[in-house]
């Protein structure tokens, strides 16, 4: 437990029995669960209770009871799968859960003060998220994420938690698994299309399983729409977790198959080939089906073929807590990481994308220096939204919080331009860049690259070598004398020969 929380529990611990801690910051009322003005009234019937108040008079309630499971998680009438999902997929490595929930912290009892901690990780680094145990209830249920076990509550908990970090409960409705990944691990999350089947992807995937990333999918269709499962037993716009992967033999050939589960656990579960009372199993001997751990179960947790499985989900989130420079889906040992931090300022910094060509140079800038070769298999990866000069590019614009990539890179000098799509959208970013052998990365502080116009015939490379060049030999005084006044509207007319008189005079 961090010294924040721990001296906030002393404090309660001095304190009568019966002063429980009431979160000012998250109180329980209409606010923390929407925050849509017109929703609020649907909070008159809601009551908040703690877990003691929610199990029976000869019973305990703990944070967790065995441990923690995929099959602890149930899904409320919230629109949070893709949460719970990636909550499910780290559930299955303790070390992670420690990280994320320190255990130690009663619901009852000794020590007990109605409050708990978690951790998440933001933007580079963990942050602590204190809350009160009051959850939102009607008829003395749970209305949102329970545990199975009547008596164990990390679900919820973290799930309020979550709610917290994001605002309100309303505000985790609908989202990206990759980003729940990235919070619950700090790790680096990637998309795979299941239709880009170019190369082996059921052996990437396996491979990234056995070592240990957390995998999920996911089905195209709007989850505000989608709670109800179509005729093979599966939901679209829903996130489902992969906790299992294999290649058996049988009595009448091979099988590449994969398991998934639903966060929703009330048995809603694949219904074709080589579901639970599928007849396929009838080809496969016992032994297999033990390693396999197969049971017929409605615990939304069951077996597919990879064809079916290619079939009807369209999306991998794989999450890995290394940089993978050979795109195998497996972490690399990476020797050199760098992360930056920045913000578009509207007006100032906030350039949008090179559509818009009289703003886009006044975007942040970061000068990326590689004095060695890439490995030949392997490809530099780039974390979060990230522009490369005509060399490379990260691709389309797309509504996601985090954008990754591989390259290939020779040594030289890049420019990374973080953009957003339209001009003067403030926000901030962060860029994490991971290299096997030595780099640099540092603010690019000129601006200077829209000195150069289009019609200048001066190859790429060595205006980039010009441009370290000024940053690493003008001196701040010249800088500031020289390049002060040069402004954006001025800066589409100069030529190279302008560039060397105003920097050289």
């Amino acid at each position: 437990m961090t010294n924040k929380a721990e001296e906030l529990r002393k404090t309660l611990l001095s304190l009568p029995e019966d002063r429980l801690f009431c979160d000012p910051h998250f109180p329980a009322d209409a606010h923390a669960l929407y925050y849509s003005e017109d929703r609020l009234k649907e909070a008159e019937s809601i009551v908040w209770k703690r877990p003691k108040d929610l199990v029976e008079e000869w019973q305990t309630p703990y944070l967790m009871v065995d441990g923690m499971t995929k099959n602890d998680i149930k899904q409320g009438i919230l629109g949070d799968c893709w949460f719970l999902s990636a909550c499910a997929a780290v559930s299955q490595k303790e070390k992670f859960i420690s990280k994320v929930m320190p255990l130690d912290q009663p619901l009852y009892g000794i020590g007990y003060r109605g409050l708990v901690q978690f951790r998440f990780w933001r933007f580079g680094e963990w942050v602590d998220v204190i809350i009160d145990d009051q959850l939102p209830t009607k008829n003395k249920r749970l209305i949102y994420a329970s545990c199975n076990d009547p008596t164990e509550f990390w679900v919820a908990l973290i799930e309020k938690a979550y709610a917290k970090l994001h605002g309100s409960y309303e505000a985790i409705e609908g989202g990206h698994t990759m980003d729940a990944l990235v919070d619950l691990t700090g790790g680096l999350a990637e998309r795979i299309l299941t239709e880009d089947r170019s190369t082996d992807l059921f052996r990437k995937i396996e491979r990234a399983y056995k070592a240990g990333a957390f995998i999920t999918c996911s089905r195209r269709g709007d989850w505000k729409f989608s709670f109800k499962a179509d005729s093979n037993g599966l939901v679209s716009g829903h996130a489902y977790t992969i906790t299992g992967i294999e290649k058996i033999q049988h009595k009448r050939g091979e099988e590449k198959l994969i398991r998934v589960l639903s966060p929703w656990a009330d048995g809603t579960e694949w219904k074709g080939s080589w579901s639970d009372n599928d007849v396929n199993w009838t080809w496969v001997d016992d032994k297999t089906k033990q390693q396999l751990g197969m049971e017929s179960k409605d615990d939304g947790e069951f077996w597919m073929s990879y064809r079916d499985f290619c079939r009807h989900f369209s999306e991998l989130t794989i999450c890995l807590m290394g940089p993978d420079f050979d795109g195998d889906l497996v972490s690399d040992t990476a020797s050199h990481m760098k992360i930056i931090k920045g913000e578009w300022k509207e007006g100032i910094s906030a350039g949008g994308s090179r559509n818009n060509i009289e703003s886009f140079a006044t975007n942040p800038q970061y000068l990326l220096t590689l004095t060695e070769p890439d490995d030949p298999h392997a490809r530099l990866p780039v974390g979060h939204f990230r522009y490369k000069p005509e060399t490379k590019k990260s691709g389309v614009y797309i509504n996601y919080r985090e954008v990754s990539a591989r390259f290939q890179l020779e040594p030289g000098h890049y420019v990374i331009i973080p953009t957003t799509f339209k001009p003067n959208c403030s926000a901030s970013f962060m860029i994490r860049v991971f290299r096997d052998k030595n780099f640099s990365l540092k603010g690019f502080r000129l601006s200077l690259l829209s000195l150069f116009s289009d019609h200048c015939d001066i190859a790429l490379e060595t205006k980039l070598d010009l441009l370290v060049y000024i940053e690493e030999n003008l001196a701040q005084e010249a800088e500031s004398k020289y390049l002060s006044s040069v402004t954006l509207e001025t800066h589409q007319h100069f030529r190279l020969k302008d560039l060397e008189a105003i920097c050289f005079g």
